[in-house]
């Protein structure tokens, strides 16, 4: 049996999904392995890949002259069932173009993201070549259950044991709004929210079109919060003593939440800081720029021509209360990442201890961070455990909800609602937790539990047991 392997991992488009393989690749590679990224053909993350150092396939555009297809029969257009589930021709080729890649570059072992739109599709292809297969998941995503609410949902499980009939029933509805829904309403313009959430629903109509090939092959699949999913092995780029014990107790399910530790850190320069003053790290730099309402400075005025959309509103609100926060606290300082918005905001006059960036090396902040102010996104939740900051979220999209229900049941943390607060309320809160004993001792407790060598140990426990490779 070989001794290093050849790993593939075919991800979703986003920051924080390639953080953490970064980090879970680093890992590999300590023990010889050799990691290959697959990327589409023009993305932005080919760069970034290379950047970190590890390689990269291209996935090129379809082109029906490299493959054969059998075309299907067509289907009677009123039969929307049949039109909904069928396959048209270009999935074969999708699934016979990374078996091709697969094959050519001689990958043992390949991880797929959970949350990928095609993860159903190529899962068939992958099933029926018999290549060994996990999922990745950058999220506590999970699968359907009347015994845990899912990550959209800000529900704590009641209890140690298996939950009553009435939180059974509660969590099947949560369970159903959430897999045919994007979630909380109020998160969205109610146009978008009904164009995504119909989007959504028609999607996992067309996944249930792959279940029976999926079955033939041994694999299935079941619902989950963001699509219908293979039922395959799956590691988590979260600690698991962040998870409710229902859904940690899976013994298909591994957590790897360590995968920062692995990761290379930039540098910050704190000159410009007083390390003997608390340093509060706040980072909404992943939400877009302005659209067509005025955002506020701390001091009252309104910045002239700024603009934010429907879809940014909380991202407008957020700022207002954070930079009204601390400009009546001067004796906090805040590291301010904000994206496109700082574009605006560093033309204002704020008190010398705000500090607005456009981005910021997150891993490096936080090594000297006393708190995070965060919506509660999971990658930023690892990061904080791992480095032993407290966190205050305020949740706004999808799994948010879930993650900050898990920091402020594990005490790790406090959770707020930023439809509502005020900058008075948000300065209790940031007091409370910087002072407060039992969540600076838990935080503390749980960054001692995060062992980079036991997480690896039982990745190859994991990898042994249910693809049978030794890593």
């Amino acid at each position: 049996m070989k001794k290093h392997y050849n790993i593939g991992l075919f991800l979703t488009a986003e920051h924080s999904c390639y953080n953490a393989a970064f980090g879970f690749a680093n890992a590999l590679q300590s023990r010889g392995h050799s990691v290959i990224f697959l990327v589409n053909e023009g993305s932005l993350f080919i760069d970034y890949v290379k950047d970190n150092g590890f390689g990269v396939i291209e996935i090129l555009p379809i082109t029906e002259s490299v493959y054969s297809v059998t075309k299907q029969s067509i289907v009677s257009k009123f039969n929307l069932w049949r039109r909904l589930t069928r396959h048209s021709p270009s999935v074969l080729l999708k699934q016979q173009r990374l078996v091709h890649l697969i094959k050519e570059n001689n990958l043992d072992i390949f991880f797929i993201d959970d949350v990928r739109n095609d993860v159903n599709l190529y899962a068939v292809a992958l099933a029926k070549n018999k290549i060994p297969t996990a999922l990745i998941s950058y999220t506590f995503s999970s699968q359907f259950s009347s015994d845990y609410p899912p990550i959209f949902s800000s529900r704590i499980p009641s209890g140690k044991g298996r939950p009553n009939v009435f939180y059974r029933a509660l969590y099947r509805w949560l369970w159903g709004w959430t897999i045919s829904t994007k979630g909380r309403i109020y998160s969205y313009a109610l146009v978008d929210f009904l164009k995504q959430s119909f989007k959504k629903f028609f999607d996992q109509i067309r996944d249930i079109g792959f279940e029976q090939e999926l079955r033939q092959f041994g694999w299935g699949s079941a619902w989950s919060e963001w699509k219908r999913r293979p039922l395959i092995p799956q590691v988590v780029f979260g600690h698991h003593m962040m998870d409710w014990p229902a859904i940690k107790s899976n013994p298909a399910r591994c957590y790897f939440g360590t995968s920062d530790l692995w990761r290379k850190k930039s540098d910050f320069d704190w000159s410009r800081l007083d390390l003997s003053k608390p340093v509060i790290y706040c980072n909404i730099s992943t939400t877009g720029g302005f659209g067509s309402d005025r955002v506020s400075s701390g001091n009252g005025r309104k910045n002239p021509g700024v603009s934010l959309s429907k879809r940014n509103q909380m991202a407008k609100r957020y700022l207002e209360v954070v930079l009204a926060c601390f400009s009546n606290q001067q004796d906090w300082q805040l590291l301010l990442a904000c994206g496109s918005f700082s574009e605006v905001l560093v033309q204002d006059q704020y008190p010398s201890n705000i500090h607005i960036f456009e981005r910021l090396p997150q891993l490096a902040v936080l090594e000297k961070a006393n708190l995070a102010i965060t919506w509660g996104g999971a990658g930023t939740v690892r990061e904080c455990i791992n480095s032993g900051v407290p966190m205050l979220v305020f949740p706004a999209w999808t799994d948010q909800f879930g993650n900050a229900a898990r920091v402020f049941s594990k005490r790790t943390g406090l959770c707020g609602n930023i439809q509502n607060v005020t900058s008075s309320q948000m300065t209790e809160m940031v007091q409370y937790v910087l002072t407060d004993e039992t969540i600076n001792t838990s935080i503390k407790a749980m960054r001692e539990q995060c062992s980079a060598e036991s997480d690896i140990l039982e990745l190859v426990r994991f990898v042994k047991k249910h693809l049978n490779f030794q890593l």
